[in-house]
């Protein structure tokens, strides 16, 4: 199993070194062609430039939008099953919660620093 991670070809080391917004550099092409190109009226320009800039906040955007709704999700669904069972209950999950979600933005936060 050892060989055949280290017997990577020069190719797919390069790869795994990649930006990964590789797309970046191409948005930023057609934004600054779009921005130059003064025979377009303004209007147009802004709104092209704005597609163009919304579409690369979309791409790195979604995948924490979606991770913040499955986690209020998580934490709505786990609020309704234990309101049912009684109030010392849904104090410990809510408590239980909260404790989960502080220790994941920790972790998220000293990833960034």
């Amino acid at each position: 199993m050892e060989s055949s991670l280290t017997s990577q070809s020069p190719q797919q080391d390069l790869h795994l070194h990649q930006p990964l917004l590789s797309k970046e550099q191409q948005g930023n092409d057609q934004l600054e062609s779009i921005l130059s190109d003064e025979q377009l009226p303004w209007f147009n320009r802004f709104s092209l430039a704005t597609f163009i800039e919304l579409k690369m906040l979309f791409y790195l955007a979604a995948p924490v939008v979606i991770m913040y709704i499955i986690n209020f999700l998580i934490v709505i669904s786990t609020q309704i099953f234990c309101g049912h069972l009684g109030n010392l209950e849904l104090a410990a999950a809510n408590l239980g919660n909260t404790g989960a979600q502080m220790f994941t933005y920790g972790l998220m936060v000293s990833s960034i620093n």
